[in-house]
């Protein structure tokens, strides 16, 4: 199983999590991806460490023989692509949910059933399988022909080893006929998703959306069309890159993405812009979900994602053949500024998640609740957990048919992902605490960062292990915040990861991780 993180609203802090599980984080909080909380500065300069072999006793993962090509060769003409709703800080009053009997789901899942591959709000770029972990370094170390580039780097668990992704041993990993290697100028790491599809790895490489974004001095004849986003397939073990699709010159891609085994599922849009007050919007039209089928490379679209409700449909989960949704409800049609500049507008609004079928672009709204101060919330398959800050419980709610019921009662209620099945809260002071979903039981996890203080950072699942941060290469600075040099990994199983136990098996690590 994976774990996954979706981010809905800004000012919803996203923490590390594995491609694969939902999660919407506490939208009072300012929590940021695999920093430490607090004022953790990362240098932008931090250059990788000097390449190293991988151990002899660490496969990559099974691919094809390497090639010395990983130039991407030509590409297909594409459609289209979106990104993400933004939003403001929440207002205040909080009415929580309804209480009914839940009834649950015992219908089998169809076997070409959605699985969300990866989602909004990520800081980092990294997807996990049952024996290893992907990511791309976010430091961009300089190439012997000059240029800056990434790194994809490979953790595997079965040796706790971290290696380039490259099986050339007398490569030293600086030049970009390296596998493991990709510039910079042609992969932005601020629109890369990277995730995995039977047994491939898939880099979708876009510009961040711009939606909402204010161009200052700007009265018009700004353009909207920037790089084409494209989508690279890599094989396992680095090698065989190649570039698959190229989206449309007027198209951005949201960093959604998710499949049915044999199709991937983008969410595109067109982008405009419009002037007020001497500065420039843009705003996006025309969003769509779109299906690539991976036999054919064929682009078809599924559905407009505008179903005339007035709500900005954000992708938070899968189950089954529906794609689940979350949003806010106004009531009517807002602008991108009312949001950024009303604090009153979300008075009389709610909170939605609703069920896309995917075969038949029908909607179907399974729950609604009105918008609270500060809330937070995670999806995993059939069940939605729901909380209210300050409101003392987590809601289960059943995605088949919207019936809640009160989980647990804890102060601890601000929910913060899943993992193992367990939805799990946190507070800073007092670190984790997880939830069994059978039983409503709930148990604390006290692991701290050993330099920082702060909380350890669950990265992955890996099986009945997680992947975790439980250390940081870090400087103490003055005031008392942490200049970052890198991160230290370890695999610990997840009974001692919910009962607070520190039996780390540590990763040997080559890289500053991300």
């Amino acid at each position: 199983m994976k774990v996954k993180v979706v981010l809905v609203m800004a000012l919803l802090a996203a923490l590390l999590v594995s491609c694969g599980t939902e999660t919407q984080k506490p939208s009072d909080t300012d929590g940021g991806g695999s920093e430490p909380i607090g004022t953790v500065v990362v240098p932008e300069d931090t250059q990788p460490q000097e390449a190293t072999q991988p151990p002899e006793d660490t496969q990559l993962p099974e691919g094809t023989q390497p090639s010395k090509e990983t130039e991407p060769p030509e590409n297909t003409e594409p459609p289209k692509q979106t990104e993400p709703s933004k939003e403001t800080e929440p207002p205040k009053q909080t009415e929580p949910p309804k209480q009914t009997e839940p009834q649950q789901s015992t219908e089998p899942l169809p076997s070409n059933s959605l699985t969300l591959l990866t989602g909004e709000g990520r800081s980092f770029v990294g997807c996990g399988t049952e024996t290893g972990f992907y990511y791309l370094t976010l430091g961009a170390g300089r190439l012997t022909d000059g240029r800056d580039g990434h790194h994809l780097m490979y953790i595997d668990y079965a040796t706790r080893q971290e290696v380039y992704l490259c099986n050339d041993p007398s490569c030293a990993h600086n030049t970009a006929d390296c596998t493991s290697v990709f510039p910079e100028e042609d992969f932005h790491h601020s629109g890369m998703s990277l995730f995995t599809v039977n047994g491939k790895l898939y880099l979708l490489v876009s510009q961040p959306d711009q939606e909402g974004v204010v161009v200052m001095g700007s009265s018009g004849g700004t353009s909207t069309q920037s790089g084409r986003a494209e989508l690279y397939q890599i094989n396992a073990d680095g090698t065989g890159r190649k570039k698959i699709y190229t989206f449309g010159a007027n198209l951005t891609v949201e960093s959604f993405a998710a499949g049915d085994g044999s199709g991937l599922y983008f969410i595109t849009k067109k982008l405009s812009t419009q002037s007020s007050g001497g500065s420039t919007y843009f705003t996006a039209t025309d969003r769509k979900l779109v299906r690539l089928d991976l036999s054919s490379g064929k682009l078809s679209t599924v559905c407009n994602m505008d179903f005339g409700d007035h709500v900005d449909w954000s992708p938070a989960g899968a189950y089954g053949r529906e794609l689940i949704l979350s949003g806010v409800d106004f009531g009517r049609a807002v602008t991108s500024q009312e949001i950024k500049n009303d604090r009153n507008i979300y008075d009389n609004a709610c909170d939605v998640f609703a069920a896309l079928d995917v075969d038949t672009g029908k909607l179907r709204e399974f729950y609604r609740v009105k918008y609270p101060k500060s809330r937070s919330w995670a999806l995993d398959g059939e069940m939605l957990y729901y909380s209210v800050d300050g409101g003392g419980e987590i809601l289960a709610v059943s995605v088949s048919n919207g019936q809640e019921r009160v989980l647990c009662k804890t102060a601890h209620d601000k929910i913060w992902g899943i993992v193992g099945g367990r939805p799990y809260t946190w507070e800073y002071e007092d670190g984790f605490y997880f939830i069994d979903p059978a039983s409503g039981s709930v148990s604390r996890c006290s692991l701290k960062d050993k330099t920082t203080g702060s909380h350890i950072q669950i990265v992955a699942e890996a099986g009945n292990r997680a992947l975790v941060i439980y250390d940081t290469d870090a400087t103490k600075r003055a005031d008392g915040s942490f200049t970052v040099k890198g991160y230290r990994y370890a695999l610990i199983s997840l009974s001692d990861l919910c009962a607070g136990r520190a039996n780390y098996a540590t990763v040997k690590m080559v890289e500053a991780g991300m």
